[in-house]
């Protein structure tokens, strides 16, 4: 047992003191009892304004979500991928489909890459908002859809990136404390995607080799950063280095057992995590 206060706001962890939210923001009170803490427990839906707090009274915070917060999506992503120096395809970000259209259009720049690129709304997830655009006809509907976006839901910004070969498969790795878990998700049928709710499958059978030539990505991007829960996507093309994607802070459970699984394996990563700071 810890010599001092741990606050947990995650619902399926006891501590010395659990708050339960929901969806919602810290009271008045609860925001005192966060200043008293030595350590805090956040689920993973946890809002931006409640970690945000969270981190600014205590210095001890689980996850590490200073990178989600305000940088989840595609566009982010690709800004880290760019700040920290890491491998990943080829990107292009633009703000808004106006943009797009006067630079490309208006202005009769070229387009950044040569069909087929994929373009990524920032937003989305399990491989909704991705598009493998193949001539102009695609981009166009594209386009279209991300306007619709833009005006009735306030969707804005999205990405262009160059398609990369990757053998009907990409590579998971989840973050969970210290551990690695690595698995593959392999294509299933004429989608070219190959996450899982678009019906791709898993393979757990990750060689040392890959995991090798991997692991010191994401350890350097796990060091840079101090993200130690997500899953982050990685293509892994056929005689060249690999190429980081996308993190996912909320991600799938199904290849590490199911929910029961996870929950335990987090329960021992939080474990281990209070015991490194304990006495601080």
């Amino acid at each position: 047992m810890l010599n001092f206060p741990v606050v947990s706001l995650h619902p399926c962890f006891e501590a010395d003191l659990n708050l339960l939210l929901g969806d919602k923001s810290l009271s008045s009170s609860q925001k005192d009892l966060i200043k008293k803490a030595k350590a805090v427990i956040l689920p993973q839906g946890c809002k931006a304004d409640v970690y945000w707090y969270c981190r600014q009274y205590c210095h001890h915070v689980f996850p590490n979500y200073d990178y989600r917060f305000p940088g989840e999506g595609k566009i982010g992503d690709a800004l880290l991928w760019k700040s920290l120096r890491l491998p990943h395809p080829r990107t292009v970000i633009y703000p808004e489909v106006n943009h797009f259209y006067k630079l490309h259009f208006e202005m009769g720049r070229a387009l950044p890459f040569t069909y087929p690129f994929v373009v990524k709304g920032d937003r989305g997830g399990e491989g909704n908002m991705v598009f493998l655009v193949k001539d102009e006809g695609d981009l166009k509907q594209t386009l279209d859809l991300l306007f619709s976006l833009e005006k009735n839901q306030g969707w804005h910004g999205f990405i262009l990136q160059e398609f990369i070969a990757h053998q009907n498969r990409d590579l998971r790795v989840v973050v969970i404390g210290t551990q690695r878990f690595f698995y593959w998700r392999m294509k299933h049928g004429s989608d070219w995607k190959s996450n899982l709710a678009q019906g791709g499958k898993i393979d757990p059978n990750v060689s040392s080799d890959v995991k090798a030539n991997v692991g010191p990505y994401i350890d350097t991007l796990c060091q840079k950063t101090g993200i130690n829960l997500a899953a982050i996507d990685v293509l892994c093309p056929q005689g060249t280095q690999p190429l980081l994607l996308e993190i996912n802070y909320y991600f799938g459970r199904k290849a590490l057992g199911g929910s029961d699984s996870f929950y335990e394996l987090l329960g021992k990563e939080v474990e281990k995590w209070l015991k490194t700071i304990k006495g601080h």
